[in-house]
């Protein structure tokens, strides 16, 4: 899980150097999500005499598909499961989104936010600001992901006043 995560991060970094690039060259800039699950899966050759694929089955794989989807409604580039989160915690940092229903699926699915260390209302290709939340981390509280990242308009009233009341008495973030 944590190189699939490392892979998604290196990728969003490879495309500001390629808009960039293009951007010099009149070409319109490209963007993308990725959605990542920790399951087991059926990955192989499959077909027939006449038709070989190589490819992955299963729930897991579906999984990943719907959460790359699911990015669009969070405002976000990179989104994981909550086996992901917890398999690659001790190395990158999560921010819990909250809990979603996927196509597919009746049961109710924990998603996270996979951090770049960059504030989410900028683009993801000009994001620079380095998160206060350690890697190694999964957030839990929405109050304090809503001072940590600045997503005051992600959080509900109390929330926002818990957060608020928070930072002003100091606590380090």
């Amino acid at each position: 899980p944590t190189a699939a995560c490392r892979a998604a991060l290196q990728m969003q970094a490879a495309l500001v150097t390629l808009n960039q690039s293009w951007a010099t060259e009149g070409i319109p800039q490209v963007s993308f999500r990725t959605g990542i699950n920790t399951a087991r899966v059926l990955v192989g050759n499959y077909g027939c005499d006449q038709r070989v694929s190589y490819t992955a089955l299963g729930d897991g794989v579906n999984l990943a598909s719907r959460l790359e989807a699911s990015n669009k409604a969070f405002g976000t580039v990179a989104m994981v499961s909550e086996a992901t989160a917890r398999s690659a915690a001790a190395e990158l940092a999560f921010r819990r989104l909250g809990q979603i229903v996927v196509p597919g699926k009746a049961e109710v699915v924990t998603v996270y936010e996979l951090l770049c260390g960059q504030l989410k209302e900028e683009p993801a290709s000009q994001r620079t600001h380095q998160s206060a939340q350690p890697p190694g981390s999964i957030s839990e509280d929405p109050a304090l992901d809503a001072v940590v990242l600045h997503q005051w308009q992600w959080v509900r009233r109390d929330e926002l006043m818990r957060a608020v009341d928070l930072y002003e008495k100091g606590i380090a973030l």
